[in-house]
């Protein structure tokens, strides 16, 4: 296939994406049922977060695509880039822990202001060519990855919480993130490239990244209050326990938030690995392959899947149900790539509905721990699932060198599977703590049913 026919090809498709994306708005704004208003204060709340998050994001995505090419650009092997990558990774995995427990104890608004600084830091370190400042941007880039993947999301649940929202307008906002989180990802690739040229520089979007950064440090600053991982519970078990220990505790208590751990863990695992791998599985299929609009593709797919959570939890019931199939249809598009003799477009067509199937994960995902991971520990928590995923990662990106793309694509898949396994465990166990919860309920109803009537006996002359 031509360069520029391929690159025609994924244009019109990113278009076609973009045009479902704008037929499903319709219909379902058409379709509409009458659910609980929003309030002014809320929509001012919901702003408020998402002004932040996305800038956030959009720091993080503009980096992305210019990590590895400023590596090279600066002349290092490609074992060495390896080394800077798994850094990372180890960075966000040892230092996750402590991080979420910092902002559980002294508050998710500077945990987040945290996460800019720390961010700002690595960026700024992308202007040496030195190997060990570089390294050091890695071990900060891996704290600021886990802060924003835990922290911000504690303080708008938290903050949720506090006003008393209903839980539905939860899930609204999760899904609004998620959809402006793929809108943002394809803004970045345009700004990225844009300044890139501009100023002949792969360092220029680390800088451009700096100023959202920065802009989404002051408004934090001047308009997020303060909430930290206090006990919802009046005994203030974990007062005197520090947070790791605490949630530590909770993991012994209620088993079910490990298996919920271990199910992120493998969707995300597979999720990350799968970044790394779809450039290596579609370049010798589609030749030149157009990188950016191949990006582009996913990002739109997965802002459809967000756009299709609300319909899914109508025709499914709530996202501790459905997503054990979605777990195992994402365990078959990542395995039937794997398969010898696969058309090129099976591929591609498998690997947009694996993109799609992440923009249902995120808000799915987001509204399942909100609801079962404790308030008082909830980023501790957070950043204890994050610990076998980046393990994952960095066992797999340890060992590319010696097996086959196909084989690593085998691995993904089994790690889908096993998450759709683990998230039917943790159905179940839900499901048996709310039938004990309704059996104590009709013991205690007939207990005071049986104690009246035997009252009633004694009165009687």
């Amino acid at each position: 296939r031509g360069g520029s026919s391929c690159a025609m090809l994924f244009d019109v498709l990113f278009f076609a994406l973009c045009g479902v994306y704008a037929a499903l708005q319709l219909l379902q704004n058409r379709s509409k049922t009458a659910g609980t208003p929003t309030t002014t204060d809320f929509k001012k709340f919901q702003r408020l977060y998402l002004v932040v998050y996305f800038c956030s994001v959009m720091a993080d995505w503009l980096q992305g695509p210019y990590v590895y090419a400023l590596y090279d650009y600066y002349k290092f092997t490609k074992k060495e880039i390896g080394f800077l990558f798994i850094v990372g990774f180890g960075s966000s995995a040892v230092f996750g822990v402590f991080a979420g427990s910092f902002a559980d104890k002294y508050g998710r608004k500077l945990s987040c202001l945290v996460y800019c600084v720390t961010y700002i830091v690595s960026c700024l370190t992308k202007h040496s060519p030195n190997f060990n400042v570089l390294l050091f941007g890695r071990l900060t880039g891996g704290i600021a990855t886990s802060i924003l993947f835990s922290s911000f999301e504690s303080w708008m649940v938290a903050e949720h919480g506090k006003h008393f929202y209903p839980s539905e307008w939860l899930s609204q906002t999760f899904s609004l993130a998620t959809v402006g989180n793929g809108i943002v990802a394809i803004a970045a690739g345009w700004l990225g490239a844009l300044v890139r040229d501009s100023f002949d520089s792969l360092v220029a979007p680390f800088d451009l990244a700096i100023v959202f950064l920065a802009l989404a440090m002051a408004v934090i600053w001047f308009t997020w209050a303060e909430n930290k991982g206090e006990s919802s519970l009046s005994s203030g078990r974990y007062e005197d326990n520090g947070k790791v220990q605490a949630a530590i505790d909770m993991f012994k208590r209620d088993p079910k938030i490990v298996v919920l751990g271990m199910a992120q863990s493998c969707f995300e695992g597979a999720m990350y690995i799968f970044v790394f791998m779809w450039t290596p599985k579609l370049e010798p299929i589609f030749k030149p392959l157009p990188h950016g609009q191949v990006f582009g593709c996913f990002m739109a797919c997965m802002v459809i899947g967000s756009s299709l959570v609300k319909d899914i939890t109508r025709l499914r019931g709530p996202p501790v149900v459905y997503m054990r199939e979605v777990f195992f249809v994402a365990a078959l598009c990542l395995g039937v790539p794997a398969m010898a003799g696969i058309n090129a477009y099976v591929t591609l067509l498998c690997f947009f509905i694996f993109e799609l199937i992440c923009g249902v994960y995120w808000p799915s995902m987001a509204t399942i721990k909100s609801k079962y991971v404790p308030e008082e520990v909830r980023a501790t928590v957070y950043n204890f699932f994050r610990i076998p995923l980046n393990l994952i990662v960095i066992f797999v990106l340890s060992n590319l060198g010696t097996v086959s793309d196909d084989s690593v694509f085998l691995v993904c898949a089994f790690l889908l599977g096993a998450a759709g396994f683990l998230q039917h465990i943790f159905a179940s166990m839900v499901h048996e703590r709310s039938d004990v919860s309704s059996d104590s309920k009709d013991e205690n109803e007939t207990m005071m049913k049986d104690t009246k009537q035997e009252k009633e006996v004694d009165s009687e002359p």
